[in-house]
């Protein structure tokens, strides 16, 4: 066994903690690889022996923060299950994780890299918003096969439920123009959007 594999774990679990800190709130083009090896206290060689280049860095360190915010388990409904409940524990945990202050600094670093067309973008969605948006899809898919909703493709239903969820209000909140709902006015949005979620998919017998 290599007696140094420990040390070198501990470092490179260094240099990702500086470099979510650091890219969540400098950018990516604010933060360089010579002041995440400061901040993480250790050589900027060091750095590079454990990540080759910056940008497997900040796909690293991206994806292990957006893992950490989405460490919920897919709900798994049966026969017996309450459904309406479930939905609304299912709403519970995404409007709690996207107004989460890391969840926001995460979506100004996405739309930084989205509006450069820089192709870090597409790892960044696919580590965080695909990851939501499958959790999603599972819970419609089960729910209809169970007849619990009516049937549609589940990209759909997700999509209707976060514009329901999300839609003008969120953007307000990340161009800064209100503060993010408190826990009285997430229970509003929940309970609306159950509601308008339900007319369209919600089953009359």
């Amino acid at each position: 066994m290599n007696a140094g594999r420990p040390k070198d774990l501990e470092k490179r679990r260094r240099i990702l903690e500086a470099a979510k800190c650091l890219f969540l709130a400098c950018g990516y083009h604010g933060c360089s690889m010579n002041r995440i090896a400061q901040q993480a206290d250790v050589s900027k060689l060091t750095v590079y022996n454990h990540f080759q280049d910056k940008e497997t860095l900040f796909t690293s360190a991206i994806a292990e923060t957006c893992d950490r915010l989405l460490q919920a388990r897919p709900i798994q409904l049966s026969a017996g299950s309450d459904f309406q409940q479930a939905l609304l524990q299912a709403c519970e945990l995404s409007l709690n994780i996207v107004n989460l202050p890391e969840a926001l600094k995460t979506e100004y670093l996405l739309l930084e890299l989205a509006s450069q067309r820089n192709p870090l973008a597409q790892q960044f969605y696919n580590a965080s918003h695909e990851k939501l948006s499958a959790l999603w899809e599972s819970f419609f898919a089960q729910a209809a096969a169970l007849r619990f909703i009516r049937a549609d493709a589940p990209h759909r239903q997700t999509l209707l439920i976060f514009s329901l969820l999300l839609g003008l209000r969120h953007h307000e909140v990340l161009m800064g123009i209100r503060p993010a709902p408190d826990q009285a006015e997430r229970a509003g949005i929940i309970q609306d959007s159950i509601e308008l979620f339900l007319l369209r998919y919600g089953r009359s017998e």
